[in-house]
């Protein structure tokens, strides 16, 4: 007679949420799913910092307060193997994209099924990240208000030092934006950037004719160069 392998043992998950009816609902919901238990909950992201390093968990669901946005990437490096899903009840592009890069497993509205986010929870990774329904992601989206006010001015012509003076930074600080933009829209150069939000309506023309031409010429010749050979 074969020996029969033991269970798996459930995964425990830390609910992190300032709603304390929401948190005793949820912890009773994981507890009666399948293969899940909660391990803890916490009130505040500084108390779930501190259970997340003491608690060996492997998915962590934050509630996120209205007007606010969690510093996933922080979050993870508390304790790297964490999944880290989060609930919000006003999803928006920007904020999916920047909580998807930092590393975030979901990001999931707060009215999702309950059935979704236990399967969010077994299965979502940062790899293969599960979103709410209705948002779409662009590389346009991941960029920061800084960086997308950064790519405005280029599309407009103006050169990094002007940049800088007109938005009160330093020509380091500027050239650092621009390298971090370039590498979210996997641009090759700084003209592929504008030439990439201009001919996808990312950024408004500018008005004068001369930068209009320009950059137009300049979008044109970049477009099809990165269009696949027939």
């Amino acid at each position: 007679m074969s020996a029969v392998s033991p269970a798996a043992p459930p995964l425990r998950v830390l609910v992190i949420t300032d709603q304390r009816v929401h948190a005793d609902l949820l912890a009773f919901a994981l507890d009666a799913s399948p293969a899940l238990s909660c391990a803890a909950t916490a009130s505040t992201l500084d108390e779930g910092c501190r259970k997340l390093a003491a608690c060996d968990v492997g998915a962590a669901v934050i509630d996120v307060p209205v007007g606010d946005e969690v510093d996933v990437r922080s979050l993870a490096a508390v304790s790297p193997g964490t999944r880290i899903l989060l609930l919000t009840a006003h999803p928006t592009v920007g904020a999916a994209a920047r909580a998807l890069r930092g590393g975030a497993s979901a990001y999931l509205a707060k009215d999702t099924r309950l059935d979704d986010l236990v399967d969010a929870i077994h299965h979502a990774t940062p790899d293969d990240p599960r979103i709410t329904a209705g948002l779409a992601i662009t590389p346009f989206d991941t960029l920061s208000p800084r960086q997308r006010d950064i790519l405005e001015l280029l599309c407009r012509g103006c050169r990094p030092a002007q940049i800088a003076t007109e938005l009160g930074l330093s020509p380091h600080t500027v050239r650092d934006h621009i390298k971090a933009l370039r590498e979210a829209l996997g641009a090759r150069s700084q003209l592929e950037a504008v030439a990439l939000a201009l001919a996808g309506g990312h950024v408004a023309l500018p008005r004068r004719r001369s930068l209009t031409r320009s950059a137009v010429r300049g979008a044109s010749s970049v477009v099809r160069v990165r269009r696949p050979r027939s």
